[in-house]
Formats: structure tokens, C-alpha cells, sequence
């Protein structure tokens, strides 16, 4: 198995073994919210941008982007049904291990929620 379940209160981090990447998920109906933490940071905007979204295409799992602004922390995530949320959670880990995502972080892209 390539990562670890935590059942916290109201939701599930998936950590990964071989990489820093933690990923919460949030269930809400029949939605899934997935925030990303890969080395403190959330990718998911860099993602986007590197054609995370054709890749998720291919596999036809469709997400839409939610996205919270509280204070000075903008948190982005990505939205999926309940029923495709573990094979997005993998498309994440995949297209991170293929697409050398940690070059492409900043300081923006900094990652302030718990888990």
C-alpha cells in the first residue's frame, strides 16, 4: 500500500510513505473536498497549470476547484464525487511523482491548514 489512513474527526489524511504528501479529505454529500499538502505546500494551482486537469480527463474523473479565503490564508481544492475521490487521490500522487511539482512551489503556494 502506498499510504496511510487517518480517520480524524470529520474527515481522512491519506500520507503517503514515500513522499511528503498528505492529502485531507472532506466528505460533504455526495462531494469530496481534497486539499493537498505535498512539502507544506498545496500544488494544486501549479498542478493546473501542468496539465494535471487532461490528466484527470484520461482516467474521466471530473473535479471542479473550491477555494477559501480566511484571512490572509487562500486555501484551494479540488472538488470530486465521493465515487471517484481514491482514484483522484492517486492521480494526484502519480501526476506529482511524474511531473517534478516541487520545483514549480513558492512561497505562495505555502500550506497553513492542520490535519
Amino acid at each position: 500500500m502506498l499510504y496511510n489512513i487517518e480517520n480524524k474527526n470529520g474527515y481522512e489524511v491519506y500520507s503517503f510513505k514515500n513522499i511528503d504528501l498528505k492529502i485531507k479529505c472532506i466528505e460533504i454529500s455526495d462531494r469530496v473536498n481534497v486539499y493537498i499538502n505535498y512539502n507544506g505546500c498545496n500544488p494544486l494551482f501549479s498542478m493546473l497549470f501542468g496539465g494535471f486537469e487532461v490528466e484527470c480527463e484520461l482516467s474521466s474523473i471530473r473535479f471542479d476547484i473550491g477555494y477559501e479565503k480566511d484571512g490572509c490564508n487562500n486555501t484551494m481544492y479540488g472538488v470530486v464525487s465521493r465515487l471517484d475521490a481514491k482514484e483522484f487521490i492517486m492521480e494526484i500522487y502519480f501526476f506529482i511523482m511524474e511531473n517534478r511539482t516541487a520545483i514549480n512551489l513558492n512561497e505562495y503556494d505555502k500550506n497553513v491548514w492542520d490535519y
